[in-house]
């Protein structure tokens, strides 16, 4: 998918990116790339990370304002959320920077001058080795041309108020500034029938300043800075069904008057009684340096240190003393948790590139350094006995400690041969290496809330002494390509990428005798992408690409949430099978209406998964071996991939005699049913969805301001975009022990984004 833009003469303009490190057509690139612009973000009013996902197919991107159980997904694989322990699938990059942390990319898109989305591993380009896919964000570059600048307002229901500034400064004829900042808010949108309050309303502030200093044509560096803070106050999430400590402590506290009601998810109530509230700070230092040696030769340095701190606790005071939030949903506070962390990472790359008629090539190395701090004191409710003086709750409580440091190294070669007119070799091959330095318990009678641990249940007797544990991983990875052109404007591309993520330790916990007890490490997860396609440029006016791929991952590992206290374990499926088709065409219909889309067909299984567990309790004894635990997911479908995604556009551009142009934009976006939880339980599942949106916008004759009435799922499309585990369930093992009934568990499930709808106001100066 590209970015279309009118040329002078009414054609198609060439789409420019930087994929393989070099300017290029898109048409150039033997790759799956979506190129999006500065443009068509204003157009499509997509304002937020998570928006990529609603205008590129086979690209799911969800999650919190915040980042907060953030899933990011290319052709069906990436990451699930609360899984802090591996790195995700796909490599998120701004201004060349791998972010540490996913969570850091779910901001304002404010002064970005484009972002490229890479389909499928990338192993030879990137500082940091991505085994799915890669989303490289390019914010807009200061420089010594003039002064320039802009102001934008964006207005809507929901109280949706959102302010962007932005401008670029010359100081002299070798420095320039740029700098940007927004604003974002929104009312809570979700009544909360058991406290009385309101859910999730957020707000958000960030910034960024670029200094540009560039003494000559040949030299350049330019020092960045930014900051993101945001808080989002409660959750907006409904359980569909509650467990066996809810339905038992329900029974005794209003055996008359049940307040387990399931709430529709479209009512906009929930029950929730003591959701969180959720703090972000981020904060990035990086510095982009180019040198060009000679007529040939070029070195460019990105050094990059970033900071990520977050904390989501309650709002009130418990009887406990804490600012404690419930991780069950429901109308009784049954378990605790407060989660603070720290991801702090420096990253340096550098790459030597050389350019000539028929060759081009770039050697590179990369180091980094991660440090992840993840604190969370925590309670989780393993049985209820009613009494006559009332329910007793048995609970383990304790603290989830993790500390990780994360350091590695990669060389990195990449190369592209013009062998003639007409055919184009690129090959390379990197060498990874993965060193993870781990303290990783889960740790119960100890921590802030430990009183809350029931005598019942042991306390850790190694808390003091958590065991280390220390590996590497490495891997070579590489690239194998081939474009031919049939004409100057029809290209046809095959190729082969390896792509290499690291293994990594899970959680210590209790074992026999008290001793602790560590999972063998997981083992690294390998991607080998197989790939066909064509892009062509049809007369100016029609533009038209299509991919066919097949994916295997070799160990692939798959995040699923504990059965008992917090957090998720990482296990390796033996392997999993990806193909599909993509295409997307941008068409100029006549010189004022201009139709694009584009289109996936994603067919994502589990090629052999025979000891995949079943993780609510009343699915295990549904689905799950009696002996084992365990089900043959082999040749099942993957979670959080839908099969069919679909986008088309159309837009109608025309000015009026005085030159004040006018367009009119539809746009529909389709998304297939999907699973998501790795188990496939077939309650946590969403239907498929279609959304409509609508914009109608005029523009200056000189473009110095706009002004643009948009809608977004004019219909008010029904859909959910989230759905996770209740943690309402008592412990296997403690209902054995005291005879208590067979443990089940509820679900939750998150509605997608409501009809919205609103005005943007913005005016330039200068050209910005």
């Amino acid at each position: 998918m590209a970015s279309p833009a009118f040329g002078q003469q009414q054609m198609l303009e060439e789409v420019i990116v930087t994929a393989q490190k070099r300017q290029q057509t898109i048409q150039d690139v033997p790759a799956s790339v979506a190129a999006i612009s500065a443009e068509m973000l204003e157009q499509t009013n997509t304002t937020n990370f998570t928006d990529l996902g609603k205008i590129t197919s086979g690209v799911n991107i969800n999650g919190g304002q915040d980042g907060f159980g953030g899933i990011i997904r290319i052709r069906g694989v990436g990451n699930n959320s609360f899984a802090p322990a591996i790195r995700p699938s796909v490599g998120i990059f701004i201004d060349d920077v791998p972010l540490a942390s996913i969570e850091t990319a779910f901001n304002n898109l404010s002064d970005i001058e484009r972002i490229e989305i890479l389909k499928g591993p990338q192993s030879t380009l990137f500082g940091r080795e991505v085994s799915s896919g890669a989303i490289a964000m390019t914010t807009r570059r200061p420089d010594t041309a003039g002064v320039d600048g802009y102001i934008e307002g964006n207005f809507g229901n929901l109280g949706l108020a959102e302010y962007r500034v932005g401008g670029n400064l010359p100081l002299g004829d070798t420095f320039a500034i740029r700098g940007s900042y927004y604003h974002n808010e929104r009312d809570a949108t979700v009544d909360n029938i058991i406290t009385g309050g309101e859910e999730g309303e957020y707000d958000k502030d960030g910034g960024r300043i670029r200094v540009l200093f560039e003494p000559s044509a040949d030299f350049s560096a330019i020092l960045s800075y930014e900051f993101h803070d945001s808080t989002v106050v409660g959750a907006t999430a409904v359980a569909q069904e509650y467990g066996d400590l809810y339905q038992t402590l329900d029974a005794s506290l209003n055996p008359d008057n049940s307040l387990l009601n399931v709430i529709d998810p479209y009512d906009d109530i929930t029950d929730h009684s003591n959701p969180p509230e959720r703090d972000a700070t981020t904060e990035f230092v990086y510095l982009n340096v180019e040198w060009m040696l000679n007529d040939e030769w070029s070195l460019t340095s990105v050094t990059g240190w970033q900071d990520w701190e977050f904390i989501a606790d309650g709002r009130e005071l418990t009887p406990d003393g804490f600012k404690t939030a419930d991780t069950t949903y429901g109308p009784y506070f049954l378990n605790d948790f407060i989660n603070e962390l720290d991801t702090e990472s420096f990253t340096q790359e550098l790459r030597l590139s050389y350019e000539s008629d028929d060759w081009s090539s770039l050697i590179g190395v990369f180091y980094g350094d991660t440090e992840l701090d993840n604190y969370t004191p925590f309670s989780q409710a393993i049985g209820v006995f009613p009494l006559p003086t009332g329910p007793l709750i048995i609970k383990s409580a304790g603290l989830s400690d993790i500390r990780e440091t994360n350091e590695e190294i990669a060389i990195f070669n990449h190369n592209i041969w013009t062998v003639s007119d007409r055919l184009e070799l690129t090959f390379g091959l990197r060498w990874s290496e993965v060193e993870k330095d781990d303290i990783k318990g889960q740790l119960l009678g100890v921590g802030p809330i430990a009183d809350l641990n029931s005598p019942f249940v042991p306390t850790t007797q190694w808390a003091d002494d958590i065991p280390s544990q220390k590996d590497k991983w490495s891997e070579v990875t590489g690239t194998l390509k081939a474009n031919y052109y049939l004409t100057d404007d029809l290209s046809v591309y095959a190729g082969w990428d390896r792509g290499f993520k690291a293994g990594g330790h899970d959680v210590c916990k209790d074992g026999d005798n008290g001793e602790p007890f560590c999972p063998a490490p997981f083992d690294s997860e390998i991607a080998d992408n197989f790939e066909v396609g064509f892009k062509g440029r049809f007369g100016g006016t029609f533009n038209w690409s299509g991919a066919l791929f097949y994916q295997t991952y070799d160990d692939y590992q798959v995040e699923v949430q504990d059965e008992e206290g917090i957090g998720n374990t990482i296990l390796n499926a033996a392997s999993a099978e990806i193909w599909g088709v993509e295409t997307d065409f941008q068409w100029l219909a006549t010189e004022n209406l201009l139709v694009d889309g584009n289109l996936a067909y994603i067919d994502a299984t589990w090629d052999d998964f025979a000891d995949a567990e079943c993780l609510r309790a009343q699915y295990q004894r549904e689905a799950c071996d009696p002996v084992t635990g365990t089900q043959d997911l082999s040749g099942a479908d993957l979670n959080y991939n839908s099969p069919w995604t679909a986008n088309i556009n159309a837009t109608w551009t025309d000015s009026f005699s005085n030159g004040i142009t006018w367009w009119v934009r539809g746009e529909v976006a389709y998304r297939d049913e999907l699973f998501f939880f790795p188990d496939l339980d077939p309650d946590l599942k969403a239907d498929d969805y279609t959304l409509i949106n609508a914009m109608i916008g005029i523009t200056a004759a000189d473009e110095s301001w706009e002004v643009m009435l948009w809608g977004k799922n004019i219909f008010d499309e029904e859909y959910l975009q989230e759905g996770s585990r209740n943690r309402d369930n008592g412990s296997i093992d403690f209902a054995a022990a005291v005879g208590g009934p067979l443990p089940s568990e509820g679900y939750r499930v998150t509605r997608g984004d409501q009809a919205t709808y609103g005005v943007t106001l913005k005016y330039r100066f200068g050209g910005g």
